[in-house]
């Protein structure tokens, strides 16, 4: 009896020392995560290199599924990566449950839940008023709830791509104690006609309560041109283009002339790359002398797909063309004809004088 309890010590040791395969050190794992009835956010690490994860995103409420988003990921070993997604769903209930799952080759190896409700329980001490975002950055306006109540916040811009942060900016500290707009421009390239998400993560300091608020775009090329730096003249037209938007325009500038219903008369130039506040000259010069008349101006701004970004429309007059002067014969230049005149003039008054 005494020999069989030493067996099953010895066993017991051993599980404890040597642990079997079937336990498994976890090598990927959720480091932080965030969800309210707009978007949920995690933040995921791993020791090892993952090319085959993916994550399940769940909204319950009362135990019943109210929605699911499924992303895919890949991690580098000692990477920590953050996903974002919009909950699609409009909120109808009080209290909620966020829930992600972490899949690595099919295999749950992490998951967490993210219990919130449906309008604070207690306020932020700002409004957000509006919040808008273009291809040349996001603009969030906000204002105190109340005045005499001044709040104090951090806010968090991110531009977002299939899930992923593509680019971030916070601004700290920011007081809120009239109404005030806080504006970002984004620092890198997008592509044409690609949507994009952009939320702003909001953190009050007092009360301490974090929040979101999400909106979209779609980004494209954005040129605008300058109305008081536009030329048109008997030689040619010359024309000042704004980049507004962070999608490179790569286009071309195009110039109708029309006169009296005839087939219009038709120009191209072509700017450089034009991206956020850089700006750029076309200049343009007819092939050849236009016709005298009036001309009505078109000038188009056109993407290599034909679609208009901007135009500009004025006149131009061409003035008969007059006469060259006629030019003296050799026989009746001025010159000459003095020298002629001199002596003759010098021979009368001596023959008078003689007289």
């Amino acid at each position: 009896m005494k020999s069989r309890n030493i067996s099953i010590l010895t066993i017991l040791l051993a599980l404890v020392v040597f642990p079997t395969s079937a336990v498994e050190t976890q090598s990927t794992w959720i480091t932080s995560t965030f969800s309210d009835e707009n978007s949920m956010d995690v933040s995921i690490q791993s020791s090892e290199q993952v090319n085959n994860g993916q994550l399940i995103f769940k909204l319950t409420s009362k135990g019943k599924i109210i929605e699911t988003i499924t992303q895919d990921f890949t991690i580098a070993p000692d990477q920590e990566i953050t996903k974002i997604i919009m909950w699609d769903s409009q909120p109808q209930f009080k209290n909620y449950v966020a829930t992600v799952s972490v899949l690595v080759d099919g295999r749950s190896v992490d998951e967490t839940s993210y219990p919130f409700s449906y309008g604070f329980v207690v306020l932020p001490s700002f409004q957000v008023v509006d919040f808008s975002a273009s291809s040349s950055g996001a603009s969030l306006l906000l204002k105190p709830r109340s005045v005499s109540s001044p709040s104090v916040a951090d806010f968090t811009f991110q531009l977002i791509q299939d899930g992923e942060i593509i680019y971030f900016e916070t601004k700290e500290d920011i007081p809120v104690m009239q109404s005030n707009q806080l504006s970002i421009d984004w620092p890198i390239l997008l592509d044409d006609n690609t949507e994009y998400s952009v939320r702003v993560k909001a953190i009050s300091h007092t009360p301490d309560i974090t929040s979101s608020y999400v909106t979209g775009f779609t980004a494209n090329q954005e040129v605008e041109i300058d109305d008081m730096d536009v030329d048109v003249d008997d030689f040619g037209v010359s024309v000042t283009l704004y980049g507004r938007s962070q999608v490179p325009f790569n286009g071309i500038v195009e110039v109708e002339l029309h006169k009296d219903g005839s087939d219009p008369l038709v120009f191209t130039g072509k700017p450089e790359p034009l991206t956020l506040d850089r700006d750029d000259t076309v200049g343009i010069i007819w092939d050849d002398d236009l016709d005298p008349g009036t001309y009505k101006v078109n000038i188009h701004i056109l993407t290599l797909g034909n679609e208009i970004v901007d135009r500009y429309e004025t006149m131009l007059f061409i003035p008969e063309r007059t006469s060259p002067a006629s030019q003296p014969t050799k026989s009746q230049t001025p010159g000459f004809t003095i020298l002629l005149t001199i002596p003759g003039i010098i021979y009368a008054v001596v023959i008078s004088s003689r007289r």
